[in-house]
């Protein structure tokens, strides 16, 4: 009996102490941001000391082997074209063949809002799976879209049957709360902004939340903007965010916010 007693004891002593093993942390997958050109529109609302013209940005996520669009920039059709407030002088494909990333690499293409400079190259990811705000995607579905909107960017996923999730909330993009997308409603009714936990220093892309630093300065917003209380709403959640996280903010028409991204092809990680 002692025997048994004994080794009952050795046995749970062994358990215990295997239970007081910590986990062995599982990998974090490489993270990595490239900013990439999508393109210049001309500035209606800009100041006479400011540069009229406005980037427009777009951006690559790499996250271990799967990569992530957000924004898709100025139609494609404007290279070569002399357009009087537009320009564009290389797709995003191209962009991301001079880093070797093939189009059907990229799993998720996250879009800020409908507005065509941030949806005109999507369709060069007919593969993809579409991260985009319920209320966005129900104004392209309606008989009369809004004013700047062109859901023909978007034929994959409105007509032909390609995988989208219409966010109502934000979205853990990967599962592993690396790169989540906001929920900052008021400039479009599904406006979202992207959080980047980079290794170096997170990154919150704010999409057209503000237009550039003025907005940021003056709270000034664009008229056409669907709620003025949600846009102010979430800039304030934005603001919190990005103190926080000890996040950059980069706003995307803002051309010294991208500046303080590395230039492509290099990337911030």
């Amino acid at each position: 009996m002692k025997r048994i007693l004994r080794g009952f004891v050795v046995a749970t002593a062994g358990l215990l102490s295997l239970a007081a093993v910590p986990p062995k942390p599982a990998t974090t997958p490489l993270l990595s941001l490239w900013r990439l050109d999508c393109g210049n529109i001309e500035d209606e609302r800009a100041s006479p000391w400011t540069d009229r013209r406005m980037p427009v940005s777009c951006y690559l996520i790499r996250h271990g082997t799967d990569y992530m669009i957000f924004d898709a920039g100025m139609s494609a059709r404007l290279i070569g074209m002399k357009h009087p407030t537009m320009e564009l002088k290389e797709t995003i494909t191209d962009q991301l063949k001079r880093i070797g990333v093939k189009p059907e690499q990229v799993r998720f293409v996250g879009i800020s809002h409908y507005h065509g400079d941030h949806t005109g190259q999507a369709k060069q990811f007919p593969k993809a799976h579409l991260l985009m705000g319920a209320g966005d995607l129900a104004s392209l579905r309606s008989a009369s879209p809004p004013q700047g909107a062109a859901p023909t960017h978007l034929e994959p996923w409105l007509r032909q049957g390609a995988p989208l999730t219409e966010l109502i909330e934000d979205h853990d993009v990967f599962g592993d709360g690396t790169v989540m997308m906001l929920m900052t409603s008021g400039h479009t009714p599904g406006h979202t902004a992207l959080l980047v936990k980079l290794a170096g220093r997170p990154v919150i892309l704010s999409g057209d939340l503000w237009a550039g630093n003025r907005d940021l300065l003056t709270g000034d917003m664009p008229p056409f903007n669907t709620s003025f209380a949600e846009t102010e709403a979430a800039r304030n959640r934005v603001r919190r965010l990005a103190i926080k996280h000890d996040a950059i903010l980069v706003i995307g028409h803002d051309r010294p916010d991208i500046g303080s991204l590395p230039a492509f092809p290099a990337a911030a990680e």
